[in-house]
């Protein structure tokens, strides 16, 4: 099967877990058979995308939104008449919002990728005056609204966005399809040798390591998870926290943790390379997920707990779906300093059991692989194509 797919940008140009997912998903289609397209923006920038990865910009240099947007627009339109693909397969409605019905073949299904609510998640990050906010939120969501309503079907990754879809976009529950995503398992796995790794990263044995990746941005609560290591630290004197990702807040939240006294505690990594990721991962005690809202799944869990290491998250969303599974200890009592502070601090003390380093990667080989993955997505791709087929003979 031929898949045209537009994502949003290079992982490794622009870090984030669309970008993340939309890399490692046209992969694992790739290993499963298909030939596939994908087209995203670096802006002209050279990035280390394969071949079957096309920037729509051809030339470096920064763009507005709109000219991006009608860059997708002519790019895909040549790419639809030169490769005569059987899905076309968006990912991101900002950059998929101008290419219409009518610019398409009668018989090419438009499966889309619910990857977030885009005008939710820039609400809650937008810190203009009110009324700004809630135009640019309304345009963002009539633009949401044009995409997704030409959509013959929907893959979300968590029941969380399924029923987000549903509810606040109006989309029918039997157009769409929760397939999870998946680590890369053959980046994502233990160290060889743990300990060695730890010295390389000048991580004590005796230290209880902690690490969280996430973009600092408002809804990812990393300012409750610093509050909540004033508690941490004062009853393990061996915790630390090491944080990596980059983002609007870094400044304010290295103030929070000068404030606090926790400069030798807790650590900022800024952005690090995907190998550097795996190493911390690998190398930590547990991972954190302090996500306040909007966590359609998050692959920052299965990674980590694809490296053996046990995650602890707020219970919300796609956070609350993978880890109930595997154990309900792993989950705080809400998103709060307080609860956060009394889940890591009674798990470092051993006095609530959580799952050891083999079960973590045992439970994301049974349940998070892209072979899987790649196999029901193909499913849902095979019945989109007949029915499109039976709409364009009518």
């Amino acid at each position: 099967m031929k898949i045209l797919a537009t994502g949003m940008g290079w992982i490794e140009h622009t870090p984030g877990g669309l970008n993340r997912y939309f890399a490692d998903y046209l992969q694992a289609m790739r290993r499963h058979g298909h030939q596939v397209e994908g087209y995203i923006t670096a802006f002209g920038e050279r990035t280390t995308a394969p071949d079957y990865i096309n920037d729509v910009v051809s030339e470096p240099g920064k763009i507005g939104t709109w000219a991006r947007m009608k860059a997708f627009r002519q790019v895909i339109g040549g790419a639809v008449t030169r490769q005569r693909p059987d899905i076309f397969n968006p990912h991101f409605a900002l950059y998929s919002s101008l290419i219409t019905r009518n610019q398409l073949p009668s018989s090419l299904p438009i499966v889309t990728h619910f990857q977030g609510p885009w005008a939710q998640e820039s609400l809650v990050e937008d810190k203009g005056h009110r009324i700004g906010q809630t135009l640019r939120y309304e345009m963002k969501k009539q633009v949401e609204l044009l995409a997704y309503r030409r959509s013959d079907r929907f893959i979300v990754l968590s029941d969380y966005f399924k029923q987000l879809l549903s509810n606040d976009y109006g989309i029918n529950q039997n157009r769409i399809h929760r397939i999870p995503a998946a680590p890369d398992l053959q980046r994502f796995r233990p160290a060889p040798d743990r300990r060695r790794l730890r010295q390389e990263l000048g991580l004590g044995e005796e230290k209880q390591v902690m690490f969280c990746a996430r973009r600092l941005v408002n809804r990812m609560g990393i300012d409750h998870l610093i509050q909540a290591m004033r508690q941490v630290t004062a009853q393990s004197p061996e915790a630390e926290l090491y944080i990596a990702g980059g983002g609007t807040l870094r400044e304010p939240l290295e103030q929070l943790v000068k404030q606090y006294g926790l400069g030798a505690r807790v650590r900022f990594l800024g952005r690090v390379s995907n190998e550097d990721l795996v190493r911390w991962y690998q190398a930590a005690d547990l991972s954190i997920v302090p996500t306040l809202t909007l966590e359609g799944f998050g692959l920052v869990t299965v990674e980590a707990l694809a490296c053996g290491t046990p995650v602890l998250g707020t219970p919300y969303g796609g956070t609350k779906e993978i880890l109930e599974g595997l154990s309900p200890n792993l989950l705080f009592q809400d998103s709060s300093p307080e609860a956060m502070a009394d889940k890591i601090g009674s798990v470092l003390r051993g006095e609530v059991a959580i799952p050891s380093r083999d079960a973590c990667i045992d439970y994301v080989l049974q349940h998070y692989t892209w072979e899987r993955a790649a196999k029901e997505i193909t499913n849902v791709f095979e019945h989109a194509v007949a029915e499109r087929k039976e709409v364009s003979l009518r």
